[in-house]
C-alpha cells in the first residue's frame, strides 16, 4: 500500500484486506481522516475526498460501533468519482462499503450506547495540566482505558510554564502508574510555551506511527496538536493570564500528520469513559491491587466488611491509596455492567438479523407464487 503507509498502514492491515473477497479487495483504500454528521473525510493513495456510507452498511448497522470513526480503514466504491474528486473535479458520491477490521479501539460512554473514539492508534497520549485540571483520578481512567485497548500509554502534564515546581506532580503520577502490568508508563511535563518536553514528545511520532491525545476540555490538547503540526489545525485562543482557563475549540475528531512523519488525532474533551471490553487487559492497570486482593481470605471478598480483607489491611496500614482502592471498585462494577450491556446488544443483533431472514424469505415466497 504504497503513500498509504505514510498515514499510518500497516502489515496487520494487508492481512485483514487480503482474507476478503476479490470484489472487496479491488475497491479503493481509505482512512477516516474526519467525522462530521453525514460525511467523512478520507486519506486514499491518490489525495484527500469526501465520502457517505453506502446504504447497506447503513441498514446492516445495529449500534454506534458499526458506522466509520476517525483512524479507521475502510473501502470505498466509486472510483471513478474518487479520481475525478482527487483531480478537483467531480461531485459523484464515493460512498463507504467496508470497514476493515480494527486493531485497536478506543470507546466513550453515551446514555443508552457507546461511541467510538478513534481506531487504529498505536500510542495514547493521557493529557492533564499542572494546574487546578490536574485530577489524577481521572488521568487514571485514561490510563486503565489505554491499557485495556493494548495501547501504549504516555502520559503529558501540560502547561509546565504556569507550575513552579513539577516534581509534587510526577510523584503523584507514579502511585497509578507502577502498578500497571505490562505497560512501562513513562511521564513527561510539557509546555509549548517554552518548548520543554516537545522534543521528547516527537520522538514517539515516528513515520506511521499513530497518536490520540485524551484529556478533558482545557488542558491544551489542540494547542499541542497545533504545534506539533507546526500549523492552526483550528482557531484557539491562549489562556487568560489570571484565571488560566482556555478555550476548548475541538468539536470533532481529526486525524493530522506531523513533521517526523507520524500521526496525532485531537479529540473533544471527555466527560466519560467506556471501560470493560477486555476484563483482563482493564484490571493490568490496578496489577498492585489486583496482587493484593488474591491474599484475602476469601476468593469472593467484596473488600468491604469480611474478615482477613487483605485490601482492606493495606488502606488501614497506609500500604495503598484507598482513593486507588475505590477506583479498582468502580472498574469491577463497570465490567460486571459491560458484560450485561453486551448481552443486550447481542440479542439485538440477533432479532434484527431474523427480522432480514424473515423478510427475505416472505419475498421469495412471494415471488414463488406470484404475489
Amino acid at each position: 500500500m504504497q503513500h498509504l503507509d505514510h498515514y499510518g498502514w500497516q502489515s496487520y492491515f494487508d492481512r485483514v484486506l487480503g482474507a476478503l473477497d476479490d470484489e472487496a479487495r479491488h475497491e479503493t483504500v481509505a482512512r477516516i481522516i474526519q467525522e462530521h454528521k453525514e460525511a467523512y473525510l478520507v486519506q486514499t493513495a491518490v489525495g484527500r475526498l469526501w465520502a457517505e456510507i453506502s446504504g447497506k452498511l447503513r441498514h446492516t448497522a445495529v449500534v454506534r460501533e458499526d458506522f466509520p470513526a476517525v483512524g479507521d480503514w475502510v473501502l470505498l466504491r466509486g472510483l471513478e468519482h474518487v479520481q475525478k474528486q482527487a483531480a478537483g473535479g467531480g461531485s459523484g458520491p464515493v460512498q463507504i462499503t467496508h470497514i476493515l477490521q480494527r486493531k485497536t479501539v478506543l470507546r466513550r460512554r453515551l446514555e443508552a450506547d457507546e461511541q467510538v473514539l478513534c481506531t487504529n492508534v498505536d500510542i495514547a497520549f493521557l493529557a492533564t495540566s499542572l494546574n487546578e485540571n490536574f485530577n489524577l483520578r481521572r488521568l487514571e481512567r485514561y490510563l486503565t482505558l489505554a491499557v485495556e485497548t493494548e495501547v501504549q500509554p504516555v502520559i503529558l502534564l501540560t502547561k509546565a510554564d504556569l507550575c513552579e515546581d513539577v516534581q509534587p506532580f510526577l510523584e503523584e503520577v507514579k502511585t497509578i502508574t507502577h502498578g500497571v502490568r505490562g505497560f512501562d508508563v513513562p511521564a513527561h511535563t510539557v509546555s509549548v510555551v517554552s518548548g520543554a518536553g516537545m522534543d521528547e514528545v516527537r520522538a514517539y511520532l515516528k513515520p506511521g506511527v499513530t497518536a490520540v491525545v485524551l484529556g478533558s476540555s482545557g488542558i491544551g490538547k489542540s494547542t499541542l496538536v497545533n504545534y506539533l503540526a507546526e500549523a492552526d489545525i483550528q482557531d484557539m485562543m491562549e489562556a487568560r493570564e489570571f484565571d488560566d482557563k482556555g478555550r476548548h475549540c475541538t468539536t470533532f475528531r481529526h486525524l493530522v500528520r506531523v513533521k517526523t512523519g507520524g500521526l496525532i488525532i485531537d479529540t473533544p474533551g471527555l466527560r466519560g469513559l467506556t471501560l470493560g471490553e477486555q476484563a483482563d487487559a482493564a484490571m493490568s492497570a490496578f496489577h498492585d491491587v489486583e496482587t493484593l486482593a488474591a491474599t484475602c481470605k476469601f476468593t469472593d471478598c467484596r473488600h468491604d466488611n469480611e474478615p482477613g480483607c487483605a485490601i482492606r489491611a493495606g488502606v488501614e496500614s497506609g500500604s495503598i491509596d484507598p482513593a486507588r482502592v475505590e477506583s479498582y471498585m468502580k472498574l469491577q462494577r463497570e465490567l460486571a455492567a459491560y458484560a450485561r450491556r453486551e448481552d443486550r446488544i447481542a440479542a439485538r443483533k440477533q432479532k434484527k438479523l431474523e427480522k432480514r431472514q424473515t423478510q427475505a424469505l416472505n419475498k421469495r415466497l412471494d415471488q414463488k407464487w406470484g404475489k
